[in-house]
């Protein structure tokens, strides 16, 4: 037998005929995108955690600058008797302090299982940079609000 002669300039090399699968298997569907739910849910939850724990740090620390409680508690060598007049908004704060963790730290590990999946890992990044950032700045916010109401 003898090989086929080279194909001369200009021309199609010889192609192979279609091969097809061996019986019972498929072909390889194309990897599908994951979806980015994970990403926006933990974007959506720390937003959420951050603009509440923020303003009502604010809101609070201005209560109790404006009512004096705050410098009466600093004279009082840490006497918690000289919050009573605003034992209510000390009781919002708290609550919304801890539900604001709670939901930071939610926000926290779903940003993080959207890292590692990238499944939304923009929204995941985001995600974790607000959920660490929140509590700073929410006390910062509060620190200045109420030494300035004081």
């Amino acid at each position: 037998m003898t090989s086929p002669p080279p194909p001369s300039p200009g021309t199609k090399p010889f192609a192979a005929p279609y091969v097809v699968s061996p019986p019972g298997r498929l072909p390889e569907q194309p990897a599908r995108r994951p979806s980015r739910g994970v990403g926006i849910a933990a974007f959506l939850i720390a937003a959420a955690a951050a603009v509440a724990g923020v303003v009502v740090a604010a809101v609070v620390a201005a209560r109790l600058g404006t009512s004096g409680a705050f410098v009466r508690w600093l004279d009082g060598e840490g006497d918690l008797s000289a919050l009573t007049p605003v034992r209510g908004w000390v009781l919002v704060g708290e609550i919304t302090g801890w539900a604001c963790a709670v939901a930071g730290a939610t926000a926290l590990a779903l940003g993080v299982v959207a890292i590692i999946r990238r499944a939304g890992h923009g929204l995941g990044i985001g995600a974790v940079g607000i959920a660490l950032g929140a509590p700073v700045v929410a006390v910062a916010v509060a620190s200045a609000t109420l030494f300035a109401t004081s």
